[in-house]
C-alpha cells in the first residue's frame, strides 16, 4: 500500500496564513471600495442606532440622563398641585428635566408656548434673557446660554480650510464672505455687536464695515441661520427659535448664534458637535426665569425657584443642554457645548 505523504506542521502553517492574507487583503479591497460615510447622511445620523423614532432631546446617553433626576433635594420644599410653565419659542422643557423637578417637589409641571400680550395663566416664563424678565417680572437665573460664532467643522474639514482664530479674523477677507451674523436688532446680533465694540475698540467700525461689504450682516436671526452651511435635523429645530421658518441658501458656515445652536447641531451620541465656537467670540448671555406679577401660586413657585438655584436644578439644566453654570459634570451636555470659549 503506497503511503500518502503528509505536509509537515510548518508547512501547513505556512498555506494556511497564505490563505488569511489573501482573505483579509479581499476584506481590504471591498471596504476601500465603500464609503465610510453613507451618501446623504446627516451630522447626527447615528449608525449604531438601532431604535426607529428620535427625540428633540435624545442626544445623551440614557446613563447619564438619569444623573440628572438624582440628587440632594435638600431646601426644595415639597408640594402638591400643578406648576404652569410658559415657554419662549425654542425653549420647551425635555422630560428628563421636568421630572427632576417633580420628583424632588412633588408638582406637576403643565407646559404650554409663551405668547406675548395674551391672557396666559402661567406661574413662570421660561427661556427668556434677564431684561426680558425684568420687564416681566421677578427674575430667577437659570444659566449661562453663551453667544458665539460657530464654525460647522465640517464644512471647513470637507473644504480643507483652517478656522478663524479670533474675533477680529471674522472680518478679513478670508472669513467675512464666510459668516452669518443676525441683526442688532435680535438679542444675538446685539450682544455679538457690543461684544465687538468692546474687544476691538477704535478698529471696530472698519471691522463691521468690512462685514457689511461681504453682506455678513443678516436682516433678521431666521435669515443668518437659513445661511448657515449645517442643516440641522428636522428632530433638533425645535431646540432653535424661528429654525422652521429659516430659508436660505446655505453657503455661510460660520454663524452668530447662542450655544444650544451646538446641542442642536450634536451627533445622536451626543458627544460631539458639528459647531466649534471660535476661540475669543463668546459673550455671556444669562438665560431666565420670569414671574410674572400676575402669579398666584407662590408656593409651586417658590419650590421651582429652589429647584432652579439648587446644584441638583443646576446639573439637570446641564445634563439637558438648557444652560451651563461652573462646576456642573464634565459629562453633560451644557459642559461639552455651552461653556464659553475664551
Amino acid at each position: 500500500m503506497r503511503k500518502t505523504k503528509t505536509a509537515s506542521p510548518s508547512t501547513q502553517r505556512s498555506a494556511h496564513l497564505r490563505r488569511l492574507s489573501i482573505t483579509l487583503l479581499g476584506a481590504l479591497a471591498l471596504s476601500a471600495c465603500s464609503p465610510s460615510i453613507p451618501q446623504g447622511a446627516q451630522w447626527t445620523d447615528d449608525p449604531f442606532r438601532t431604535d426607529s423614532t428620535t427625540s428633540a432631546q435624545g442626544s445623551t446617553a440614557s446613563a447619564t440622563k438619569n444623573r440628572a433626576t438624582t440628587g440632594n433635594t435638600d431646601g426644595i420644599p415639597r408640594g402638591s398641585g400643578t406648576l404652569r410653565i410658559a415657554y419662549a419659542p425654542g425653549w420647551r422643557l425635555p422630560a428628563d428635566y421636568v421630572s427632576a423637578f417633580e420628583a424632588a417637589s412633588g408638582y406637576t409641571v403643565e407646559q404650554s408656548e409663551y405668547a406675548p400680550n395674551s391672557s396666559q395663566n402661567a406661574d413662570v416664563i421660561f427661556g427668556v434673557d434677564s431684561k426680558q424678565a425684568a420687564a416681566l417680572g421677578t427674575v430667577i437665573p437659570v444659566g449661562n446660554d453663551p453667544i458665539c460664532a460657530w464654525a460647522d467643522r465640517s464644512w471647513f474639514s470637507a473644504n480643507s480650510k483652517a478656522l478663524p482664530s479670533s474675533l477680529k479674523d471674522l472680518s478679513s477677507a478670508n472669513f467675512a464672505p464666510l459668516t452669518a451674523i443676525p441683526s442688532q436688532d435680535s438679542e444675538a446680533g446685539a450682544a455679538f455687536a457690543a461684544k465687538a465694540s468692546s474687544v476691538l475698540g477704535g478698529d471696530y467700525e472698519d471691522w463691521k464695515e468690512n462685514l457689511n461689504d461681504a453682506h455678513s450682516i443678516s436682516s433678521s436671526a431666521a435669515e443668518a441661520l437659513g445661511q448657515w452651511t449645517a442643516t440641522l435635523a428636522d428632530d433638533r429645530l425645535s431646540l432653535i427659535s424661528g429654525a422652521t421658518s429659516a430659508q436660505g441658501s446655505h453657503q455661510r458656515p460660520i454663524l452668530i448664534w447662542d450655544a444650544r445652536l451646538a446641542v442642536a447641531a450634536a451627533s445622536n451620541t451626543g458627544t460631539e458637535s458639528r459647531a466649534e465656537a471660535i476661540p475669543g467670540t463668546c459673550v455671556d448671555s444669562t438665560i431666565s426665569v420670569a414671574v410674572p406679577q400676575s402669579s398666584s401660586n407662590s408656593e409651586a413657585v417658590r419650590s421651582f425657584q429652589a429647584f432652579l438655584e439648587s446644584q441638583l436644578g443646576k446639573n439637570a439644566a446641564a445634563y439637558a443642554g438648557l444652560a451651563y453654570n461652573d462646576g456642573v459634570p464634565e459629562d453633560s451636555q451644557a459642559a461639552w457645548f455651552m461653556k464659553p470659549v475664551k
